[in-house]
């Protein structure tokens, strides 16, 4: 029998997780809206790292044109047109077989919102699409649950980490919806598989801060791996945000 005791040592000793980060994230239930690039980075280090139960959404088809940076898809599941979510859930079972995970064959929506998230702990944002990233925020604001957002187009990004009464929420930083032709993403900007590669470390890192209760919850990350920069700043709430004011908090 493979002896698996030592699978999180190294990630214990590191000062700021330790076993207290360990023990969070072995209890924690997370709920990735998409499985594309982002979500097949993020799903893997949850899993990789030992999260207690994984949530993946996503109604799309591998297609060859996802696979020089949706890691966990082949050519066989582009032949097959397989659903992203099938392939996902097959391969992070190959990293723990015993691992809880639940793939929903769905694009995230008002209608569905709430019967995915259930009781997840927190919410990853792994989409290209902002009509969808205001529907998770909008939820997550009401139901008070934190969430990350993460954009990527091209060789740059940005992550924000959302905790509702604490901070700022999406609309604080995109008061007017943006116009789709005015928005940055993998259509119509490309996309280099490092950008995403990037954009999860920091993600996933603020996903555990917020387990841990260490995050600052107005720090928005800018980056660009093509120059190898990267930079945060404060924002404050906007005092006139429908979805904040109108939460009550």
């Amino acid at each position: 029998m493979m002896d698996c005791s030592n699978r999180y040592e190294k990630q214990m000793a590191v000062p700021v997780f330790g076993e207290e980060g360990q023990r969070k994230l072995a209890s924690a239930k997370v709920a990735i809206v998409g499985a594309g690039a982002l979500g097949c980075f993020s799903s893997q280090y949850f899993i990789r790292m030992g999260v207690g139960q994984l949530r993946i959404a996503d109604g799309d088809t591998v297609s060859f044109a996802n696979l020089h940076r949706q890691i966990l898809f082949s050519e066989e599941d582009a032949s097959n047109a397989t659903p992203k979510v099938d392939a996902a859930v097959r391969e992070l079972r190959r990293f723990q077989k015993d691992a809880r995970i639940v793939g929903i064959r769905e694009m995230i929506t008002r209608e569905n919102i709430s019967d995915f998230v259930a009781d997840s702990d927190l919410i990853i944002d792994a989409t290209d699409s902002m009509p969808t990233r205001f529907v998770i925020n909008d939820f997550a604001v009401r139901q008070n649950i934190p969430w990350i957002y993460t954009g990527v187009a091209g060789t740059e990004g940005i992550v924000m980490p959302i905790l509702p009464g604490r901070g700022p929420c999406l609309r604080c930083l995109f008061p007017e919806d943006p116009d789709d032709a005015q928005v940055a993403n993998c259509k119509r900007n490309g996309i280099l598989p490092i950008t995403p590669g990037f954009a999860v470390s920091l993600q996933v890192a603020q996903a555990i801060r917020i387990l841990l209760g260490t995050v600052i919850p107005d720090t928005v990350i800018r980056f660009s791996v093509w120059d190898g920069t990267a930079r945060s700043f404060r924002l404050s709430r906007n005092p006139r945000c429908p979805v904040c004011q109108g939460s009550g908090r």
